[in-house]
Order: C-alpha cells, then sequence, then structure tokens
C-alpha cells in the first residue's frame, strides 16, 4: 500500500512546476525530492560498490518533474547549484561534465542563489554525509542552519595526539568563512558546552608544541554506504541503515 502510494507520489511529479515556487519552497522541494530518488535509486539498483559509482548512480537514476527528467545529479549540481567534488575529488570530471551538459530547460528550475548550507543537508547515502531530515518552506533556513550544527556536532572529535578531527565536508565549506588558524574556534561556537570546553581544554594545553603547526586535522570523506535519519525536530532521535 505504501509503495502503491509512492509511485502515485512520483507519477504526480510531471505536473509540478518548479518553476514557479518561492526561493524556500525550491531548496525543500529539491532536498526533499533528492533524497526520495537517492534512496528509490539505491532500492532499484542496488548500493553502488564506490563514489564513482554512486555519481554513476546519481546520474542514471531520475523523475519526470514539470514534463522533465531531473537526476540526482542535476538536482545537487544544476538545481541547487552544489560542486560536490570539493569534498570527494574523485568525481571532479563527471561534475565538471554533468554541469556542461545541463540543459536550459532544467535551468530555470534552479535557486535563485547559490546556497552553502545544503552540503549540510544532502545525503548521499555515505557514511560522512549528513543525516536526512524532512525540509519545509515555511522553515527550511531554519532547519538549514540546524543542519550545519547537527553535522559539526555529530563529527567533530579529538585525536589521541591532541589535535581536533574535522571532517572534509565541513573544513571545505569553512574555507570560504573562516581562516584555517581560526577554524577550532569558529567550530566551538556550534558545539555543545561540553563539547566546546574539550575542544577549547585541549587547544589550550597544547598551545606548546610545534609554534606555527596546524591545531587540527582533516579527516577524509568516508564512502561506506549508510543513511542517517532524523525521527524527531530536535535532532535527538536517529535511526540509521547501513
Amino acid at each position: 500500500m505504501a509503495l502503491k502510494r509512492f509511485r502515485l507520489l512520483v507519477e504526480q511529479l510531471a505536473e509540478v512546476d518548479p518553476s514557479q515556487m518561492s526561493c524556500n519552497e525550491k531548496l525543500a522541494f529539491w532536498i526533499n525530492l533528492y533524497h526520495a530518488l537517492i534512496m528509490h535509486a539505491c532500492l532499484a539498483y542496488g548500493v553502488p560498490r564506490n563514489i564513482n559509482k554512486l555519481f554513476s548512480l546519481m546520474q542514471k537514476a531520475s523523475y519526470t518533474v514539470g514534463g522533465l527528467s531531473v537526476s540526482a545529479a542535476d538536482i545537487e549540481c544544476t538545481i541547487l547549484k552544489m560542486n560536490p567534488a570539493t569534498y570527494r575529488p574523485q568525481i571532479a570530471a563527471a561534475v565538471a561534465l554533468q554541469k556542461f551538459n545541463s540543459s536550459n530547460e532544467q535551468k530555470k528550475y534552479t535557486v535563485d542563489h547559490a546556497e552553502p548550507l545544503p552540503y549540510f543537508a544532502l545525503s548521499c547515502g555515505l557514511h560522512s554525509s549528513p543525516a536526512v531530515r524532512i525540509f519545509s518552506p515555511q522553515n527550511v533556513n531554519e532547519l538549514l542552519k540546524r543542519s550545519m550544527k547537527d553535522y559539526i556536532q555529530a563529527t567533530v572529535g579529538i585525536s589521541n595526539k591532541g589535535k581536533v578531527l574535522v571532517p572534509k565536508l565541513l573544513h571545505c565549506f569553512a574555507k570560504g568563512v573562516i581562516e584555517d588558524s581560526l577554524l577550532p574556534d569558529w567550530i566551538c561556537r556550534f558545539l555543545t558546552p561540553q563539547q566546546a570546553s574539550m575542544v577549547k581544554d585541549c587547544l589550550s594545553s597544547n598551545k606548546w608544541k610545534l609554534l606555527g603547526a596546524r591545531s587540527f586535522c582533516v579527516l577524509p570523506f568516508d564512502s561506506r554506504f549508510r543513511f542517517l535519519f532524523l525521527l524527531d525536530d530536535d535532532g535527538n532521535s536517529l535511526s540509521s541503515t547501513s
């Protein structure tokens, strides 16, 4: 019954015209549709074995939206104007080709301006991806900020050598926001008080080490398969599929 309803909803996408949506409506619509499409593709074609095969699947699987065929790669690279190759360099060539081949018809669906925060909202089903949550136009910007905060609190850590561990996705985002030397202090703004205290204590106790050395290390993007779901708006209840 649920599958039948899902198929009906997918069929109804052909009658939707995203070009008439507001900016917030577009953001919520495309983020939610992206997750539905990625999960549908994994169920239909199987879990990809590596990042390149995943992006190939993202280009292959598509829905018809407003009479146009739209893939998950189209949503991420063209419509939301994102560049996943910044933290997944293995797909740089494929992303560049994807952007080059995007149709003029699809471009009428794009958001007005490239938004950085959706990097913390889109999950392509990899271990280092953010958790999946449902977005609505009414509070999409608030939820995007919360998604970034949740991601930082869930992924930043401290190594045995006393360095702050920063996931590659966060580091790539932060390059356009803050200098590397100030990154740990900037991260503390989004941590819980207990987490922030631990990071600050770590930084303070290691100031004597190699003057000028970077106080953090960047964790590589983990490409193991996993979907992490947020089951409530508070971000406290999690469920995962891996």
